[in-house]
């Protein structure tokens, strides 16, 4: 009887651990992530009178459909993408709403995207870049799934009052260890991410005059 009934408990088990592994199985199904950062508090008072408008990055990756997936534990993946399915744009407003409320010095200031060559008319600083990598993975295994984000940036800045410009090339990576994933995670690792290039660019720079120069 005790053989017996250790018999229906293993074929119990093993039915129960193939059902969660089909159960866990990617169908290949597109994800859409916010990656917009929060932004800490809301500046007050009027914006700098200062114009910058900010160009959507240029996507340099290889592949451009998907910003990563999860590979699951009983086979099969999940693609990510951000909302929009643009990461150029998606990079540039959170850039411009970063400087929107707390930019250089933890103030406002008079920053827009704009299309590629369109609406720079007037703008005293036009800031455009590049996307070498902004990828989020994510590999289920037993009892977690790990995640990783990286992020290659080139961020540029023309001026408008003497010609000048500048670049800024920004890297970073982030992993974690989930033991329940939710597509909440990768959004809170890649929003981190962009945040913590965001806020190493704007302290790299400085606004001179009515110039964006290298704080170095």
């Amino acid at each position: 009887m005790i053989a017996q009934g250790c018999r229906i408990a293993s074929q119990v088990c093993i039915a129960v651990g193939l059902a969660l592994l089909w159960g866990c199985a990617g169908t290949g199904e597109m994800v859409s992530l916010n990656v917009q950062p929060q932004q800490p508090f809301v500046q007050s008072g009027q914006p700098e009178p200062l114009k910058i408008v900010i160009e959507p990055f240029e996507d340099h990756r290889a592949d451009k459909t998907k910003i990563g997936q999860r590979t699951h534990l009983g086979g099969g993946v999940t693609n990510f993408n951000v909302s929009g399915g643009s990461p150029g744009v998606t990079i540039a407003e959170a850039l411009a709403e970063a400087l929107r409320w707390r930019g250089w010095n933890r103030r406002g200031w008079d920053a827009r995207v704009v299309q590629s060559g369109v609406g720079v008319s007037g703008a005293d600083i036009v800031i455009s870049g590049e996307i070498r990598d902004f990828s989020a993975n994510a590999k289920s295994r037993v009892f977690n799934t790990k995640l990783t984000g990286e992020s290659r940036l080139v961020i540029k800045a023309k001026n408008a009052s003497d010609d000048s410009s500048t670049q800024r090339n920004l890297q970073g990576e982030q992993s974690k260890l989930v033991f329940w994933f939710t597509s909440e995670d990768v959004e809170n690792l890649m929003s981190g991410l962009l945040q913590d290039g965001i806020e190493r660019f704007i302290a790299d720079t400085k606004i001179e005059g009515r110039a964006l120069k290298s704080a170095k």
